[in-house]
């Protein structure tokens, strides 16, 4: 077991989520594909020039399962280019199971640096040469009450511990008939170092208790008409000390965003006199 006394590796990762690609496949959208593609080029790029050593993508990396095969083909050439670790958790788009998008395409041969989580219940994939461990939970289209973050398995031995996971953050001002709910108390219950979510297109540090950073990456391009939002990605530093430190990079050329000038939220506490809190936010 790693003592937390002891000083942790230095690492650097980076995290986008909700690329969507061939989400214009279909249709006369083959400007906006173009772009869309571009932008995910732009992604590794700032992975390649921040020099980190892996990257996560924590769900709704292709848009649908019907995506074209040379859409397929585009994803893997540009993930093999980073060479670093990427691991991807599928989302409700990208989801595993029947028909799933990752059964399509011989990922593994054409990006050997991939690796996808295939297991709903929940799976660690152990980047062993990074002394850095992942647990997550994938999507898929028979669990409609779905959430990411209930009943985490315990710390593991690495000494950096990360989740990743793909749902709708519940805070004071959300929706919630939204599904796929994740609650603070859940993040607080992992005791991950840090919680790297997808669902939001919009850049957003979440509370996930003292211990743990949490934050959504945002989309490399926001999908909604004349979206305002997207754009970014975080690069997330694991200091040796255990600070977990971000900054959000542009795709363009906007200066980054410091760590303390991300968007925060805080989370919807369980009201003990709240049927709909106790019923369907605890995850009991």
């Amino acid at each position: 077991m790693y003592d937390s006394n002891n000083k942790r590796p230095k690492r650097r990762l980076l995290h986008t989520s909700d690329v969507h690609l061939g989400a214009y496949d279909y249709g006369d959208g083959s400007e906006a594909r173009d772009e869309l593609h571009a932008n995910f080029g732009r992604v590794v790029d700032v992975a390649i020039r921040e020099k980190v050593e892996f990257v996560v993508i924590p769900g709704d990396f292709f848009d649908n399962a019907r995506v074209w095969d040379d859409t397929l083909e585009y994803a893997a050439e540009q993930i093999a280019r980073v060479e670093v670790p990427v691991v991807i958790t599928p989302g409700n788009h990208d989801h595993v199971g029947p028909n799933s998008i990752y059964d399509r395409f011989d990922f593994e041969k054409q990006a050997p640096n991939l690796r996808v989580m295939r297991v709903p219940e929940g799976e660690t994939i152990a980047l062993e040469e990074l002394d850095v461990e992942i647990w997550g939970r994938s999507h898929t289209e028979l669990l409609p009450d779905f959430q990411p973050f209930v009943s985490p398995p315990p710390r593991g031995d690495a000494p950096w511990q990360l989740g990743a996971g793909h749902g709708h953050y519940i805070h004071p001002k959300a929706l919630l008939h939204n599904s796929f709910h994740i609650r603070e108390d859940h993040l607080i219950e992992t005791e991950r170092d840090y919680i790297a979510l997808g669902h939001w297109e919009q850049m957003t540090r979440v509370a996930a208790g003292e211990l743990t950073v949490a934050a959504y990456s945002g989309a490399p391009e926001g999908l909604g008409e004349g979206s305002q939002v997207g754009g970014r990605v975080l690069i997330v530093d694991l200091h040796e000390d255990g600070r977990v430190e971000l900054q959000a990079h542009s795709l363009g050329d906007r200066p980054p965003l410091a760590h303390e000038d991300i968007p925060y939220l805080v989370g919807l506490p369980i009201e003990p006199d709240n049927q709909y809190d106790r019923r369907h936010l605890s995850g009991l």
